[in-house]
């Protein structure tokens, strides 16, 4: 076996874990594959305020472009943001996750925000082993400390007469 190098990348590489259409024994080669169904599909519609894209397939660098393009013109149609539902999706590496950085940059910059539903658990573990999952969860409301009842000045709590 021999090294290449790595910034060489091989002809026609493709992810090791997408599959290759290999000839059948015995049959010649078919210089052109069979056409097959894209890696990458995406839906949107409205909820409310935001957008919900819903994203099935495959996405690395070579469906990363479409899967930002859908993602982008969902944010641009919303008005408080994008929910991504990204629970059909098969492959993700870090061309999936640079889409969402950058979507949520320029979300930010609007007023809006991403949020990552139902990762599946491809999406969940580059999020986690990345430590970006907290950036696409929906925002917590702010919580207002309770405030401890104050004794009266008589010794008491305020409140009725029935409570004393």
């Amino acid at each position: 076996m021999h090294a290449r190098r790595a910034t060489t990348p091989e002809p026609g590489h493709r992810s090791p874990h997408r599959p290759l259409h290999v000839a059948a024994p015995g049959a010649a080669a078919d210089p052109t594959p069979p056409r097959q169904p894209s890696p990458l599909t995406t839906d949107s519609y409205p909820e409310g305020p935001r957008k919900v894209v819903v994203v099935l397939g495959e996405v690395d660098y070579e469906t990363a472009p479409a899967l930002a393009t859908a993602l982008r013109e969902a944010l641009r149609t919303s008005d408080e943001g994008v929910d991504a539902d990204l629970s059909a999706v098969r492959f993700w590496d870090c061309s999936g996750l640079n889409v969402l950085l950058r979507l949520r940059r320029e979300a930010l910059a609007v007023g809006k925000t991403i949020i990552v539903r139902s990762p599946s658990r491809v999406v969940r573990r580059v999020l986690t082993l990345t430590g970006t999952a907290p950036l696409f969860r929906p925002p917590q409301p702010e919580r207002v400390p309770r405030l401890e009842r104050a004794p009266s000045a008589f010794g008491g709590h305020h409140g009725s007469p029935a409570d004393n």
